[in-house]
């Protein structure tokens, strides 16, 4: 009686390990994917793009809305993710991660009908008019490298990186230097 017993019991075992076993593997997933952090992301503080207070959300940001204010202390700069401003001397670009980034924040920058741009969308307010006179500056190459980031880190493409004037037509228009230049730099 022992024996028989024993032999259920070690059978019961090996049957119950193996079904959890083939459960386990059918249930396995693939490896875990680490963040890429694109060189140009890294800067003081930890990086720009993923120096923030909670983990960067990659999944929730699908789009970005470029914006132009004409300072950095405008409703619209405050209402964004980022802003590229000209810093103290005038000559050289800054940019700025907002609180809305660095909570991961919906922004409440973008009012077009159809679709609720604020939740999935990372916007970024160019401090200036986006003209022909801005394409030589610091402050633009700042701004694209900013952009490329954006889209290498997070995996935006480029038909997903709208201008303001795209999403609303009754915004001012960006000069066609300006969306040529920008255009041909996206990722």
């Amino acid at each position: 009686m022992l024996q028989s017993r024993m032999t259920r019991t070690l059978t019961y075992l090996f049957v119950s390990m193996t079904v959890g076993a083939l459960m386990l593997m059918w249930m396995e997933t693939g490896p875990i994917r680490t963040v890429r952090m694109p060189l140009t992301a890294v800067g003081s503080g930890g990086g720009l793009i993923f120096g923030t207070d909670v983990p960067v959300q990659q999944i929730k940001w699908r789009n970005i809305v470029i914006l132009a204010a004409d300072r950095s202390d405008a409703d619209i700069a405050r209402s964004c993710h980022f802003v590229v401003a000209v810093d103290s001397t005038g000559r050289g670009g800054r940019v700025l991660a907002t609180d809305l980034w660095k909570r991961q924040a919906d922004g409440y920058h973008t009012f077009a009908p159809g679709h609720d741009w604020n939740s999935d969308s990372i916007g970024v307010c160019f401090v200036g008019k986006l003209t022909d006179s801005v394409l030589d500056g610091e402050q633009f190459r700042d701004f694209i490298k900013l952009v490329r980031a954006l889209q290498d880190g997070l995996r935006v493409p480029s038909e997903r990186v709208y201008l303001y004037n795209d999403l609303d037509d009754r915004s001012p228009l960006p000069s066609e230097g300006f969306v040529q230049a920008f255009s041909r730099r996206l990722l």
